[in-house]
């Protein structure tokens, strides 16, 4: 049986992330997030405060984690549960799992993930590791875009395309450019298959 890892949000793990998914939801302009694994609420105040998101609900199988961000009041909704057996009346605009299910995620997770996601919605997972029972070309058939962290999180590449995002600076753009350049080379001696994997989705 695979056990959740209860103590993993307690400490802050994200290798600049942040800009990535705010990027992502700021084009989107989502009306609705589910915010699964909210944890302590962390991505509630980023959600809420910075990306002015109107209804956000978040779902966690911690119950203290959950009375927690229930009192920062960020949250329109918050649910303990385990996300494989919860279950929400309407579709999101946007699912957000950050570094919550890396432990559990396999298909059937993934597609539970996309029914709660509304036609044109987005699902983004951000993932530290990947379990045994997933991998990254599972996500790429199911038409996940999937991106590796590279040199600490300033790069991200694209797994399966030369494609690329920097922070906006003229090395890392350089650096970002020499990488794509080098994709075919760096695919075959396994770079891409360590390291931490953003994939987005729209459904």
């Amino acid at each position: 049986m695979i056990k959740y890892d209860f103590k993993y949000t307690l400490t802050f793990h994200s290798p600049g992330l942040e800009p990535w998914v705010c990027g992502l939801l700021r084009r989107l302009k989502p009306v609705s997030v589910l915010d699964v694994g909210c944890g302590l609420g962390y991505w509630g105040f980023i959600l809420k405060g910075y990306l002015g998101v109107p209804y956000i609900v978040g779902v966690d199988i911690d119950s203290s984690k959950v009375e927690f961000a229930r009192r920062l009041g960020v949250y329109d909704e918050l649910y303990t549960s385990d996300i494989r057996e919860f279950n929400y009346p309407r579709a999101f605009d946007v699912v957000l799992a950050i570094e919550s299910i890396h432990g559990i995620l396999d298909i059937r997770l993934l597609e539970r993930l996309e029914g709660f996601t509304r036609k044109g919605g987005l699902i983004v997972l951000a993932l530290p590791i990947l379990s045994k029972s997933i991998t990254i070309s599972d996500l790429i058939k199911r038409g996940y875009i999937t991106y590796r962290y590279l040199l600490r999180g300033f790069l991200l590449v694209r797994v399966d395309k030369a494609e690329y995002a920097t922070t906006p600076t003229r090395l890392w753009r350089i650096v970002g450019f020499l990488i794509m350049f080098l994709h075919p080379v760096l695919r075959v001696m396994g770079v891409f298959r360590r390291g931490y994997i953003l994939a987005v989705k729209v459904v």
